[in-house]
């Protein structure tokens, strides 16, 4: 008797994970996205455009910045290693940038030393994509140190063994908006993403 009510409770078990299982997970999967949740899927498929962007370099490593819109002009600065003798390219994406236009700054130094060098700028940066390489900033050092007067010995083996590039979040007005169903006023916070992928020529 015990042998029948076990096994009887164990078909009743796989009845229930096999009929009803399935169909509490077809529910959660048809509720509909939230836009954040929306937004964070196309961020997964700009990540793929912005590698694919690097081809025929070998991809090396990507990094997407989040950043949040505020009363004021701030900067986020990320940096990127690289092999000295390399030829680097660097993709950017910014089609997650949706609001008003970023700008993008490349330095051969971070934001504490005040000696460092612009080596590129590009403003106005959103719902675009486009790459850099690093020959041109390599130039345009030698060409800086060549203006503050060092020998053409020590700039023929000038390299850049780091980059530090700056993304600059415009300021924008605070915007308030009102929940309806409580009536308590609140800030609306407006986001958005730069993705950046580094790639290298090992030819």
């Amino acid at each position: 008797m015990k042998e029948i009510n076990r096994n009887l409770f164990f078909n009743l078990v796989f009845i229930f994970v096999f009929l009803f299982v399935p169909q509490f997970e077809s529910q959660r999967g048809g509720e509909e996205l939230t836009p954040y949740q929306a937004y964070l899927v196309e961020l997964k498929e700009y990540r793929k455009n912005c590698r694919n962007a690097l081809k025929p370099f070998r991809y090396d490593g990507s990094l997407t910045t989040h950043f949040s819109y505020k009363e004021y002009t701030y900067a986020k600065e990320v940096e990127i290693a690289t092999i000295q003798k390399e030829e680097y390219r660097l993709s950017f994406n910014a089609m997650g940038v949706k609001n008003d236009g970023i700008t993008i700054r490349i330095y051969d130094k971070a934001k504490r030393f005040t000696s460092r060098t612009l080596l590129y700028e590009k403003e106005n940066i959103s719902n675009t994509e486009f790459t850099v390489e690093t020959t041109p900033l390599v130039n345009k050092l030698k060409e800086a140190k060549r203006e503050d007067g060092v020998e053409e010995d020590i700039i023929a083996h000038v390299r850049l063994k780091k980059l530090y590039i700056d993304y600059i979040i415009p300021a924008t007005d605070r915007v308030i908006e009102m929940d309806q169903e409580t009536g308590v006023e609140y800030k609306v916070v407006t986001k958005g993403a730069i993705i950046l992928a580094v790639g290298y020529d090992n030819l």
